[in-house]
């Protein structure tokens, strides 16, 4: 004869069963759900403006959200040398594709307008603002990024003797020295590192090389940039990070 305690625990057995079948169910249910167009989260993902599907099935907005790296800098200044060899050109070599880098040949130069022509005076002298007009001309005529870097820092190298340097990094990298030879010397070079001291004058930096990253605030972040520009870069890369970052 069935008790009542026996009776209990039959419902309460049953009512356990039903459960797990209806949470079963339910799972069933929400996968086939997301399997159909537009309801999955991979499709979410492709449909969002900007992102980018890579081999490996992850998203990223790296080439549309690249580092925006401002330098400012001068052609014979031994500090924007060191910056150039030691951190700006290995790390632009290796994050290419992760980097907006624009280049400002100017430092702490001063710029006068007399009967519609713009004068210079740089802080290592005249040599540098001739060096700077060729540094502002190469940067329009390669009209590259990466190129742009490589061939300023080869040249900042050694920028003793600006044509000089001219020359042989033009050599070396397969570069028309003619053009920024001509433009160096015209108007249009002027024109160009009166821009750049424009450009300079905007963020007034107290440092020379001073570098900006996504417009950061030169006081609070070049002391680390300078130490370790490619962690600070790492830092602002978007997730997956690159295998130069990890």
């Amino acid at each position: 004869m069935t008790t009542c305690k026996d009776f209990l625990k039959m419902a309460f057995s049953c009512n356990r069963y039903r459960l797990i079948v209806v949470i079963l169910l339910s799972l069933i249910m929400w996968q086939l759900f997301s399997m159909f167009p537009g309801n999955s989260g991979r499709d979410e993902k492709l449909s969002q403006p900007g992102i980018v599907e890579l081999e490996d099935d992850k998203f990223n907005i790296h080439k549309q959200d690249k580092v925006k790296v401002r330098v400012y800098y001068e052609a014979l200044c031994p500090d924007s040398r060191h910056f150039f060899m030691k951190h700006l050109w290995p790390v632009t070599e290796k994050l290419s594709e992760f980097l907006d880098i624009a280049l400002i040949p100017y430092g702490k130069a001063t710029t006068k307008e007399k009967d519609g022509k713009y004068y210079f005076e740089c802080q290592h002298g005249e040599t540098e603002c001739y060096a700077n007009k060729i540094h502002a001309c190469s940067i329009e005529a390669i009209a590259n990024m990466t190129r742009a870097v490589k061939f300023t820092e080869c040249m900042i190298l050694d920028n003793s003797d600006p044509e000089e340097a001219l020359s042989r990094c033009a050599k070396e990298m397969n570069v028309d020295p003619d053009p920024i030879s001509t433009c160096s010397s015209s108007e249009h070079g002027s024109n160009l590192l009166k821009k750049y001291g424009d450009d300079t004058q905007i963020i007034d930096p107290y440092f020379i090389p001073t570098i900006t990253l996504n417009g950061s605030i030169p006081k609070k972040t070049l002391p680390a940039i300078l130490k370790n520009f490619l962690l600070e870069v790492c830092k602002r890369i978007a997730m997956p990070l690159p295998p130069p970052c990890l």
